[in-house]
């Protein structure tokens, strides 16, 4: 529904959330500043597992999970896909964006490829 009415539309659930609320009493339509949990993630660790991960690109959740012992299992999902975009590419996390040496170098191997098929076709 999201795509439909835009990216603050209101869930159904929420929207009961609120009924509650205001049944139950309450007044104001602004959310309390202290609400919600604070970010398990911070910049510095968001780093650390990055640099984890270049260190050992076949690392699995579970293994990461063992080495951050302070943060759950889903919290260093979200780090690793979400926060790095990290895509598991056989067996192997890889960043989600190319950078410009990386497109070059595809580019090369593809028309290399080209080539040798073309090639290899003329023979026959």
């Amino acid at each position: 529904m999201s795509k439909v009415y835009g990216e603050t539309f209101m869930s159904d659930s929420k929207g009961r959330k609120w009924c509650r609320n205001f049944d139950a009493g309450r007044t104001d339509v602004h959310d309390a500043s202290c609400q919600g949990r604070k970010p398990v993630s911070t910049d510095d660790l968001v780093q650390c597992v990055d640099q984890t991960i270049r260190g050992n690109r076949r690392f699995t959740i579970s293994g990461l999970s063992n080495l951050f012992s302070e943060i759950s299992r889903s919290a260093i999902y979200t780090i690793v896909r979400e926060k790095l975009e990290y895509r598991k590419l056989c067996a192997i996390w890889v960043p989600k964006i190319l950078s410009g040496h990386h497109k070059t170098q595809r580019m090369d191997v593809a028309l290399t490829i080209l080539k040798r098929y073309h090639d290899n076709e003329m023979r026959v």
